[in-house]
């Protein structure tokens, strides 16, 4: 157990850690969650903390209220509404995808329906370029993409992706379980 405080300052935060970053030093961290997961796991469960894995990604979760849940199940809309967009500029968005933020604007630019769906993102920005720009940084700052090209600003998509999809699959198989 060598980067306690790395991963508390990454995780802590919201983010996570995934073995495919392209980052070297967190695919380092990575593994050294993956050899000491319990060790790792005792220490933050010391300050609240629940270390939990992902397929190919760490995070942090904490026990709380109903309603502390219920409302973050309603901040998850906005997630909802990102990858119901994602997956309908690129179907193969996921895991180990690249793009740039420009192919998104272009994109944007010219599908109706995905500038109708762009326009429902953030409720202060309107202009396409605006709307991209924030969707790829708030993207990169969960730790769901990370820069492979700062010049082009050419991104990849990491493993960490999969917990939006889950939540989403979670979300939508309760919701037929409540309406059948």
């Amino acid at each position: 157990m060598k980067y306690e405080q790395q991963v508390f300052d990454r995780l802590s935060k919201g983010g996570f850690i995934s073995s495919d970053s392209v980052d070297e030093s967190l695919r380092r961290i990575f593994i050294d969650i993956d050899e000491c997961r319990d060790e790792y796991a005792d220490y933050f469960s010391r300050i609240g903390f629940i270390l939990e894995e992902g397929n190919q990604y760490y995070y942090f979760s904490r026990k709380e209220s109903k309603g502390s849940i219920a409302e973050k199940l309603k901040k998850f809309g906005h997630w909802v509404d990102v990858l119901d967009f994602l997956k309908a500029w690129e179907p193969s968005f996921g895991p180990g995808f690249t793009f740039m933020t420009a192919d998104l604007i272009v994109k944007i630019d010219s599908d109706i329906e995905l500038r109708d769906k762009a326009s429902t993102l953030y409720d202060n920005k309107v202009r396409h370029d605006e709307i991209a720009e924030r969707l790829v940084e708030e993207l990169a700052k969960q730790g769901f993409t990370e820069i492979i090209d700062d010049v082009a600003r050419r991104y990849k998509v990491t493993a960490a992706y999969r917990y939006l999809e889950d939540i989403v699959t979670l979300i939508a198989f309760n919701d037929d379980e409540i309406t059948d």
